[in-house]
């Protein structure tokens, strides 16, 4: 099990240069993937945001929706996790720190390309970052 953020998921999907070889091989084995609800609406809002701004073809983005749709994801609901939202809001987005929230309460690392919830310094889990 691991919980994953919006950007690893993005990067493992879409890039075909180290970044995506990396969060490929992070992934295998991993029976389940853990994240909080919000995680879909992240995917399409990044996916079709990177087709409206040319990163992708309209190919690419329905491969990666197609491969997303596939993964062993389990979404977990947040609200429950409002409390710890809140503290880590004040140095973590909103979306990251339900992330971390839901990292915390399970005692994973949450796995994730982009540093800044690393660099938020809040968290009391290990933010497992690759690029």
């Amino acid at each position: 099990m691991a919980v994953i953020d919006c950007s690893a998921l993005v990067r493992t999907l879409t890039d075909h240069g180290t970044g995506g070889v990396a969060g490929r091989r992070r992934l295998t084995g991993v029976a389940s993937l853990l994240a909080p609800g919000l995680l879909d609406y992240e995917m399409i809002s990044a996916l079709f945001g990177m087709r409206r701004g040319g990163k992708l073809t309209e190919r690419e983005t329905a491969k990666a929706v197609a491969d997303y749709r596939l993964l062993p994801l389990v979404r977990h609901e947040t609200l429950v996790l409002w409390r710890r939202v809140r503290e880590l809001h004040h140095n973590l987005s909103a979306h990251d720190a339900q992330y971390v929230a839901l990292a915390e309460t399970l005692g994973l690392p949450p796995i994730a390309s982009d540093a800044r919830i690393a660099r938020g310094g809040v968290a009391t889990c290990t933010i497992e970052v690759y690029a």
